[in-house]
């Protein structure tokens, strides 16, 4: 049976589901939800094993913040540990620590090799903050992709059924690179500069679709939409994935009623995950940090102030 952990800040509301990759499953602030929300979340339930390909991780995704670990993307697919997004991304995470405002997590794989813990915790402003460490017990040096699934939804993208648009404003200096859906680079990533506007202006016309942020110096996206705005910054980790789905992908579970956009820091430039040849790589003994934060501000009369 799923059990979720609520933490609260004045009319803010955080629901954590440890069983379920210690995701952050929504954040309401009065009436108002800010996570996506599959159409088939009242579905999922704890996984037993880890997901092997997409549809099987999909099928078992409600939406929200969760950590794809200890790789990422449909790395190790072919062998016999394959897991889609990471092992750790839809596991039982344990509960070491817990108050009011914030939950303290561990999780370690099978072979005891690669331990991450993670403790989300919340501001007086609201600000939800995920700081995670992962390490290397093993004697050899590992493979490790680590992404913060951290997918906006449900009223904050509401907007965009009646014609809003999404703006989002990230460091100039970033290399914006091109994906295919899948998550590789396409033929033409690094092949001359793109549109930059194709990537700030998003809008439920254009199609479905994946770039990432390679090294980054300013860790901060905003993201607006309608009286709404978010931030998202982090420390520690090099990229950031952005993902689109406004309602556009008609096939079967989207159906076209996925509106979600995804904001993701994480240690590699693509969805493909790492590998044994590129890395990275975690030596043995070694940890490695990192944070990510999320704050919602409202717009009053072009200022801004915390959801809060």
């Amino acid at each position: 049976m799923t059990t979720s952990v609520t933490l609260a800040v004045a009319d803010s509301q955080f629901e954590i589901i440890p069983q379920e990759g210690g995701v952050l499953a929504q954040i309401q602030t009065g009436q108002n939800k800010f996570l996506a929300e599959t159409p088939w979340a009242h579905s999922v339930s704890p996984s037993i094993k880890p997901a092997v390909d997409e549809p099987s991780w999909v099928k078992n995704w409600r939406g929200g913040w969760q950590l794809c670990a200890p790789n990422t993307g449909s790395a190790a697919a072919s062998t016999a540990d394959a897991a889609f997004h990471g092992a750790a991304s839809q596991a039982n995470w344990s509960i070491t620590e817990q108050t009011s405002t914030s939950l303290s997590l561990n999780w370690i794989d099978e072979a005891g090799a690669i331990e991450l813990t993670r403790r989300w915790s919340i501001s007086e402003t609201a600000k939800v903050t995920a700081e995670t460490s992962a390490t290397n017990h093993s004697s050899h040096l590992r493979a490790v992709g680590f992404a913060e699934h951290l997918i906006l939804g449900s009223d904050f993208l509401k907007p965009l059924q009646t014609g809003s648009e999404v703006k989002l404003n990230f460091c100039e200096a970033a290399t914006i690179v091109d994906l295919d859906y899948s998550g590789a680079p396409t033929k033409s990533a690094g092949q001359g500069s793109p549109v930059t506007s194709d990537f700030t202006r998003l809008t439920a016309q254009q199609p479905a679709k994946v770039f990432a942020l390679a090294n980054v110096e300013s860790k901060v996206i905003s993201i607006e939409v309608g009286d709404w705005v978010a931030s998202v910054e982090w420390q520690g980790l090099e990229h950031a994935l952005v993902w689109q789905e406004f309602g556009t992908s008609k096939e079967s579970p989207w159906n076209g009623q996925v509106f979600a956009l995804g904001i993701e820091p994480t240690n590699v430039a693509h969805g493909l995950g790492a590998n044994e040849i590129d890395g990275p790589f975690l030596s043995p003994g070694e940890t490695i940090s990192w944070s990510t934060s999320l704050q919602f501000y409202r717009k009053v009369d072009d200022s801004l102030e915390p959801a809060a």
